[in-house]
C-alpha cells in the first residue's frame, strides 16, 4: 500500500509503493489451459492461442484463422 506524505509539502508524494506477488507461472492463471493436448501440447515453439469454445489459451504450434499485420512504414 502506497502512503501518502502531506505535512508541509506543497503536493502530496507516494513514499512507499507495493508491488504484486510475482513468481509463479503462466499455467497458473485461470484464463490458462496447458493440459489440452488436441493441438499439441507443450511443444518447443508453441504459442498460447485464444479458443473461444473454451474461454481460454491453449498452446499450440499450428496457427489458424490469423492475420498478421505488419503496420504501415
Amino acid at each position: 500500500m502506497a502512503r501518502l506524505r502531506f505535512g508541509d509539502q506543497s503536493i502530496p508524494r507516494v513514499t512507499r509503493v507495493a508491488t504484486g506477488g510475482g513468481g509463479g507461472n503462466v499455467g497458473a492463471l485461470a484464463d490458462v489451459d496447458l493440459t489440452d493436448t488436441s493441438s499439441g501440447g507443450l511443444q518447443d515453439g508453441s504459442v498460447l492461442v485464444y479458443k473461444q469454445s473454451i474461454a481460454k489459451f491453449i498452446p499450440t504450434t499450428v496457427l489458424n484463422n490469423i492475420t498478421i499485420n505488419g503496420g504501415t512504414f
